[in-house]
């Protein structure tokens, strides 16, 4: 890795505007970067070169009769693979689905188009996004971006979406986060990962794994990328980030759960980050955050998984048919959820409803909750590649912490804070309730400068 990191999208944008960049050439830029950096298609899955080619051509036309559609226009992007692209093969990360080619493009990659992006191509991911790892031994798992020595986990599901980022093989990466499938990548691969509220992006055209959790993010390289592609993916109005401070802003640590088992390295770095805040203007409060600690306990303690519900209704048909072909620790997540009865499901559903309404009263005055992203380093792609109790307690702790903000129905984001003692980044992740989406794009801005 290099000391000096690539420039932005939005940065890549202006460079377009006044000429200094051709999007075609960035285009062969990027295409020649991931053919030498992927020649077994572990990062990409799918290459969409001549979409690519055809792009840049019509942004550098645009530019050129100033007429650009966006402050993105002509900027090279990087899609998940659940994303439907017309005419390219979307299997979802998986072989069950493979042949899968939809005639259109999903929503969010339409309206990303429409304001001029570049289309590089598919990434990895966990099979039907379904793990917080990213371990994908039937079509490829991309090393994590940060250890040249060992290859480590990427985070999942979105994982090559967050390796494309980190490597410099595309300006910005768009996944999916149904329990921290943005934020665990982003973080451990040391960029920026944002989770919306749910359903203020449609997800049509994205292959679904949970439909009530399912939320689409970008992962990018700073904060104000995250909010200009959130403004338009979501159609909100562009958000300003101009002149936020952490000054008269309180962040709230939770007291249990979110440190349990972390690596030391990891704390460390983490409290390090929050003094920073701190000796920035912010108030850090650290309380105990009791609708946290339940639904900690709902999701985790009770023997059913509300996500594995969902997603076994999804996709338990397919998974009874072709499940031979998955990667064993993944289809045996998706059958977990056949196991509950209704109304042991729908009681522990009213029970989340419950701590959703009682911890918006808790935060009243509060303008995020702030804890580590994950409470581990990544750890190498070998020792858990063949699943087992070493797997299971790995993608525990990877998803423990975001999974409770698509649980409680939070917006949140997650921030580079530094690296750990194993010289590995750890993200900052901060949360607020639903539809607080701009105020916490402000506030993480304001984060960002003070880490920085």
């Amino acid at each position: 890795m290099t000391s000096e990191l690539p420039p932005s999208a939005l940065a890549l944008g202006l460079a377009i505007a006044d000429g200094t960049k051709d999007p075609r050439d960035l285009v062969e830029d990027y295409t020649d970067r991931i053919a030498e950096a992927d020649p077994d298609n572990r990062i990409f899955y799918r290459r969409t070169f001549e979409r690519a080619r055809s792009e840049a051509a019509a942004a550098y036309q645009r530019a050129k009769a100033g007429q650009r559609r966006s402050p993105l226009d002509g900027v090279p992007l990087s899609w998940k693979d659940l994303y439907d692209s017309a005419g390219d093969e979307t299997p979802g990360g998986s072989k069950m689905l493979a042949g899968r080619t939809p005639q259109h493009d999903a929503t969010a990659l339409a309206r990303l188009t429409a304001a001029g992006t570049v289309c590089l191509g598919k990434t990895a991911m966990t099979e039907l996004a379904f793990s917080g790892l990213g371990i994908n031994p039937v079509l490829g798992t991309p090393a994590n971006a940060h250890d040249s020595d060992i290859e480590r986990v990427p985070g999942g599901s979105s994982s090559g979406a967050g390796v494309s980022l980190a490597r410099d093989l595309c300006a910005a990466s768009i996944g999916t986060d149904t329990g921290g499938s943005v934020r665990i990548p982003a973080a451990w691969n040391g960029v920026v990962g944002f989770k919306p509220s749910h359903g203020i992006i449609p997800s049509d055209g994205v292959v679904p794994l949970c439909p009530t959790l399912d939320t689409i993010g970008p992962l990018t390289r700073d904060v104000a990328d995250a909010a200009c592609l959130y403004s338009l993916l979501s159609g909100c109005a562009p958000i300003s980030l101009d002149d936020e401070t952490l000054k008269g802003h309180t962040l709230l640590v939770p007291k249990e759960i979110v440190f349990d088992d972390a690596d030391p390295g990891v704390a460390q770095t983490m409290e390090a980050a929050l003094d920073v805040l701190a000796t920035a203007g912010a108030t850090i409060c650290h309380e105990t955050i009791e609708p946290l600690t339940q639904m900690n306990a709902l999701t985790w303690d009770s023997g059913i998984s509300l996500a594995a519900v969902e997603a076994w209704a999804v996709w338990g048909e397919t998974i009874r048919s072709k499940g031979d072909l998955m990667y064993p620790p993944v289809r045996t997540r998706f059958e977990g959820g056949a196991k509950p009865n209704a109304g042991d499901v729908w009681k522990l559903i009213r029970e989340r409803d419950q701590l959703r309404a009682t911890l918006i009263d808790q935060l009243a005055g509060i303008d995020a909750i702030a804890m580590p992203t994950i409470p581990i380093d990544p750890p190498p792609i070998a020792h858990l590649e063949d699943g087992g109790l070493a797997y299971d307690r790995a993608n525990k702790l990877a998803l423990r912490n975001t999974t409770l903000g698509n649980q409680l129905d939070m917006c949140a984001i997650t921030l580079p804070a530094g690296t750990s003692t194993a010289g590995l980044p750890v993200g900052l992740m901060l949360m607020a309730p639903k539809g607080r989406d701009a105020r916490l794009l402000r506030l993480a801005r304001a984060v960002e400068k003070a880490l920085s």
